[in-house]
């Protein structure tokens, strides 16, 4: 049937990624995107509500997808659908994911109030063997108004406003800021609780948000890893379990960051904190993600 061919429709040797992820392609359709998630409500297309009829994604009753399809499973729904076109639209949030829309993976420059989604590359982690993963996430501020939250699928760990930290733990949830004060950034590490799969969640002012989703039962590579990483990624693999990532994503020239010469604080989420040594340049290599509530829409930061 459809919906079993489409669930089910995966390459050989290669995780089947269930969450965050990039869209790379140029033109045509987007790839099947697969999610499992809790609730189908929270499910926006550029900011738009989208909803699925008779197998289509409609946005405003234009059908912006096809085929969408979903099943009930003991956790809430398994989802997966088709955007109708990839030049159309820059970003999909569906529950705790988000889907950006940026062909060979140049993003367009986000907007005061806009994560900055380069920051946290990859979306998709697959860490089966690993039990921490370090986390970057970075956002255009106001600095004079802004909010910002870092979640994970359970709770809020740190909220932050113009007046500093507003909830969460001060040696963990520290922001450093960058280009004259105009972006903030976090870095962490995040631990696996004897989970199956985190996510992780940055909400900037606007209610788009970036995620990162990191599956620890599979191993491999994201499909759009091999675009944005191109020439310009070095992964290590450190000791005691852990997984960092230190990468330059492809792109334009104000999404490409250099590596760094200096020590910088990796800080562990439920755990304690550690200083490493980025290769080569600047401090301004190391990346990290996180999450805010739709139903919110950021109203609430409590």
């Amino acid at each position: 049937s459809l919906l079993l061919s489409f669930f089910h429709a995966t390459c050989e040797g290669s995780p089947v990624t269930w969450g965050s992820s990039v869209v790379t392609a140029i033109q045509g359709p987007s790839p099947v995107l697969r999610f499992e998630v809790e609730s189908m409500e929270r499910f926006y297309l550029d900011g738009e509500k989208v909803d699925i009829i008779n197998e289509k994604c409609y946005v405003k009753g234009i059908v912006v997808g096809s085929p969408c399809v979903f099943t009930n499973i003991s956790t809430g729904f398994a989802v997966a659908i088709r955007i109708s076109s990839v030049t159309q639209h820059k970003a999909l949030n569906l529950d705790q994911y988000s889907i950006f829309f940026a062909p060979r993976c140049v993003f367009p420059k986000p907007s005061v109030g806009e994560g900055i989604p380069e920051a946290s590359l990859p979306l998709s982690r697959f860490l089966m063997g690993f039990n921490e993963v370090n986390i970057t996430f970075a956002a255009l501020i106001d600095l004079n108004y802004y909010n910002l939250d870092l979640e994970d699928s359970y709770e809020k760990i740190c909220s932050w406003d113009q007046t500093g930290l507003v909830y969460g733990n001060e040696t963990f949830c520290q922001l450093t800021f960058r280009d004259n004060n105009r972006e903030a950034w976090f870095n962490g590490k995040f631990h696996r609780k004897n989970k199956t799969r985190n996510n992780y969640m940055f909400w900037a002012e606007n209610f788009q948000f970036t995620s990162i989703s990191v599956d620890w039962m599979q191993s491999g590579n994201a499909p759009e890893d091999e675009i944005c990483f191109r020439g310009t990624t070095e992964m290590e693999l450190t000791t005691g379990s852990t997984f960092e990532a230190t990468i330059s994503p492809g792109g334009t020239s104000e999404t490409t960051f250099s590596s760094g010469g200096t020590s910088e604080p990796m800080l562990s989420h439920g755990g304690t904190s550690e200083t490493t040594l980025s290769p080569g340049g600047t401090s301004e290599t190391t990346f990290s993600s996180g999450h805010r509530n739709f139903d919110s829409l950021k109203t609430d930061t409590s």
